[in-house]
């Protein structure tokens, strides 16, 4: 699975390219990571993008103008591809 490392003096982040999910932030100065380890005993995530929906939807499905879509529980961006482009302007 791919990941992104992005850092400066004071912060380093990895986000993986699977669900765009934020997998660390950690404070270099105080030495603390703020995002969940993702013990897969527990809950392997760290902290997945819910879109458009947290939650699930009686039967998986929403209407609009009377024709039913399928949307599984918390949307489906957290199991998508993402892809990142990251520019650096000076």
């Amino acid at each position: 699975m791919s990941e992104y490392k992005l850092e400066n003096a004071f912060l380093s982040m990895k986000i993986r390219e699977k669900g765009a999910e934020l997998v660390s932030l950690f404070n270099k100065m105080k030495q603390i990571e703020y995002i969940w380890g993702g013990n897969p005993a527990f809950w392997a995530r760290h902290s997945p993008v819910l879109f458009p929906i947290i939650g699930a939807l009686k039967n998986d499905t929403y209407y609009i103008e009377q024709v039913s879509y399928h949307l599984s529980r918390h949307g489906f961006a957290r199991d998508r591809d993402f892809f990142f482009e990251f520019r650096v302007s000076v």
